[in-house]
């Protein structure tokens, strides 16, 4: 093999090494002016494919289980042939750094070959060892492999997993360690006790450090919470009598370690935890043990059950999003007294918490802001329950984008058991409290300390039995008979709107509500008057086909997945044409695919940035496929468009493309040109559209964007003018008729 100063690519070459499409790499070289220049065979020098591949991110909706948020296509390459091989040409990208700016991972001992994940568990694995099972420790040393190559150092890689597997067995964690290390590929047997040396000077002190430089391992739906997150959440310990905390979807322990930061090392808490997830629960539990804690970690439906609810359970929540999990599949779930929660709501979690609570605990769980307003009628139900019960005693509306592969809006509800009580909710709106040092957004000490102070001042006002009015421009408490009552709304925003306004003693009062989507509004409109600036002049550059950016497929054949096989029960939810709605998918409770049928068909899955167009039928707009819909199916009569690279076109600008009039009308004139009514993907892949210069299209791209979040604004305020007009004529007639 030619060393890495000499040694040259085929372009099919470089598409399997850095995990993309042979046309990906075809763009790649057509469409940036530094990707390195081919010789007269066409093929590329090795060193200055790996300068230019270190300088590009991986996409978040073409991620794969190894990446994370800061994983480059260089780093895919040193993945996939090993130091030995790509030798210095490029160091790997360093992760992300975290709020309290750890070290990144590569100045951590890491074994070449392996997913960030393998190597967390195994650094986590060996100081857990080292710390508490020195004559284990002592033993890996002396043991003797069949040779000094790779195949006795996969040998001793199972020895050390056996070992850490057995001992955190006898610590209450019922993991597979062995599962988890077994993907790990060292290449000589000196390469791991090196790492073994250098987590000898690790202490559980340590553990902290390594658990950041890794925080981005786990796969989107199990990453970590941020650290700022978790400790506030475990606030809700704070001045209480807590025995025992419960995470029920533990992610890396990191709620359950922010419960023992917060409690104090004296207030030995009990631990426990489950989750479906073989990786998340061995990391979680090597993560705890390797602190010196003691956990009980099971499977969700492990037969020993949980633990035992007394009355100082306290329970810390980050629960998945729309996806089938667990307690969907709990078919000895009581919702009593509530209504049962539709499948793969996230309310399902929030009643397992309450159901886990000791009688003086408190629950902490992160939930999307749609639950706080959504429209299905068993959701408003649901709230309606919870706050006639007492149940909430606070809603805090967290930064948008804290949390790895997602935009979505999130909120930190504070739960406790159902009880009478006339005391009133918090509501804490710190959704412009995050700060972005280093692009992703962040929940800062400060603004995690105010919100932290705003929940004290709450609870001691309340506890002395005073008013409490809340910190200006930041929270509020609200009587229960104030509670917006159409909807049951726990959204934050609908109470304390800016410039001070407090909720009217006097009533619902929909005029002074109006305030915060009007100003929101008007700020939206000032950003397209600048984007409608930046669209007047029309695109330079040529033009370009589709299908030689994007791969247009469509949805599964009908005979892979008929209507009689589709479910409402768990499963994997389906997309049809009905449910493309105003560029976006509209759907209450859509129909299910079995997993197991599912699986089969994963080639259709949908990713974030996917566009959607009707295959045969009624014509509808596409429609942009978002985070939640991430994993779901396309049915038969749509076609996906899924874009090979996405700095090369952003998503958003062929979708605009292909709901505008032009592309409306292209779209139908195709349909029109078919005998019987319909567009096929190669009548998509063949159209050609304008094609700027990445500069350009990125500016255009986020311009319609703008535009497009005018709109939304606009259709919001309208909806709360509507509102506040119907009110006033409720009113008007109502005291007509007394």
């Amino acid at each position: 093999m030619n060393q890495p100063s000499d040694r040259t690519l085929k372009q099919s070459e470089i598409a399997k090494l850095a995990g993309v499409s042979r046309a990906a790499v075809t763009q790649w070289v057509k469409r940036h002016r530094d990707f390195p220049r081919a010789d007269g065979n066409g093929r590329f020098p090795f060193r200055d494919v790996m300068i230019w591949l270190g300088s590009r991110r991986v996409h978040g909706s073409i991620r794969d289980t190894h990446d994370h948020a800061g994983t480059s296509y260089a780093d895919r390459v040193h993945r996939a042939l090993g130091p030995a091989t790509t030798g210095a040409a490029t160091p790997a990208a360093p992760l992300p750094m975290t709020e309290t700016a750890a070290p990144p991972a590569q100045e951590m001992p890491t074994l070449g070959g392996s997913s960030p994940a393998e190597n967390l568990a195994l650094l986590l694995a060996l100081t857990f060892l080292h710390t508490r099972y020195p004559d284990s420790w002592a033993a890996l040393f002396e043991q003797d492999p069949p040779d000094f190559g790779a195949r006795g150092a996969k040998w001793l890689i199972e020895r050390i997993a056996a070992a850490a597997d057995e001992a955190s067995r006898q610590c209450g964690a019922h993991s597979d360690v062995i599962g988890v290390l077994r993907g790990l590929t060292p290449n000589s047997v000196s390469e791991v006790r090196r790492t073994m040396t250098q987590c000898a000077a690790f202490a559980p002190a340590d553990v902290q450090r390594i658990v950041d430089s890794y925080e981005t391992a786990l796969s989107p739906e199990a990453f970590f919470t941020p650290r700022a997150v978790a400790t506030l959440m475990a606030t809700a310990l704070r001045d209480s009598p807590v025995e025992s905390v419960y995470d029920p979807y533990v992610r890396g322990g990191e709620l359950l370690t922010a419960a023992v930061d917060t409690a104090g090392k004296s207030a030995r808490l009990r631990l426990h935890g489950a989750t479906p997830k073989a990786q998340a629960l061995s990391i979680a539990g090597l993560n705890l043990l390797a602190r010196g804690e003691n956990v009980n970690l099971r499977g969700p439906f492990d037969q020993a059950g949980p633990e035992p609810r007394t009355s100082g359970t306290f329970v810390l929540a980050n629960p998945p999003f729309n996806i089938e999990s667990w307690p969907d599949r709990d078919s000895d779930a009581d919702w009593h007294p509530f209504p049962a929660p539709p499948a793969r709501s996230t309310f399902r979690w929030l009643l397992h918490c309450v159901e886990r609570l000791g009688e003086n605990g408190r629950a902490a769980i992160i939930m999307p802001n749609s639950a706080a307003a959504s429209g299905n009628r068993r959701e408003r139900e649901i709230r309606r329950c919870l706050v006639a019960l007492s149940v909430v005693e606070a809603v805090i509306a967290l930064p948008p984008g804290l949390f790895a592969d997602t935009d979505a809006a999130t909120s930190l509800w504070f739960l406790r058991r159902p009880r009478s009580s006339d005391q009133p909710i918090l509501f804490v709106d710190a959704a412009n409290r995050g700060t972005y040092p280093h692009g992703q957004p962040i929940l800062d000490d400060g603004a995690a300390a105010d919100i932290g102070r705003a929940w004290q001042l709450f609870l001691a006002d309340r506890d002395a039995g005073q008013p409490h009015r809340g910190v200006p421009g930041l929270s509020v408490a609200v009587a229960k008979e104030d509670i917006q009552p159409e909807h049951h709304s726990l959204n934050p925003a609908e109470y304390l709107p800016s410039q001070g306004w407090q909720p009217s003693t006097q009533g619902d009062d929909r005029r002074a509500k109006l305030q915060l989507p009007y100003l929101r509004s008007f700020d939206r409109r000032r950003a397209a008057d600048i984007a409608s600036a930046a669209l007047s002049k029309p695109p330079r550059g040529g033009t370009v086909r589709i299908g030689s950016v994007c791969e247009v497929k469509a949805g599964y054949s009908y005979s892979r997945l008929p209507a009689k096989k589709r479910s409402s029960e768990p499963g994997i939810p389906i997309v049809l044409p009905r449910h493309l709605r105003h560029g976006r998918i509209v759907v209450d409770e859509p129909s299910t695919a079995p997993p197991a049928v599912a699986a089969a068909l994963h080639q259709y899955q949908l990713r974030a940035g996917d566009i959607l167009c009707v295959r045969t039928g009624a014509l509808t707009p596409p429609a942009l496929i978002g985070p939640n819909e991430t994993g779901w199916l396309a049915s038969t009569n749509l076609l996906r468009i899924r874009v090979l690279d996405p700095d090369a076109i952003d998503p958003y600008y062929l979708y605009a493309y292909l709901r505008s009039s032009a592309g409306t009308e292209r779209m139908k004139t195709l349909a029109r040109s078919t005998a019987a009514s319909y567009v096929t993907a190669e009548n998509i892949a063949g159209l050609v559209i304008p094609f700027p210069p990445p500069d350009q299209l990125r500016s255009l791209a986020e311009a319609l964007r703008t535009l497009d979040q005018e709109v939304t604004a606009a259709q919001d305020l309208a909806i709360e003018v509507t509102k506040a007009r119907d009110a006033a004529a409720d009113l008007l007639f109502a005291r007509g008729t007394q």
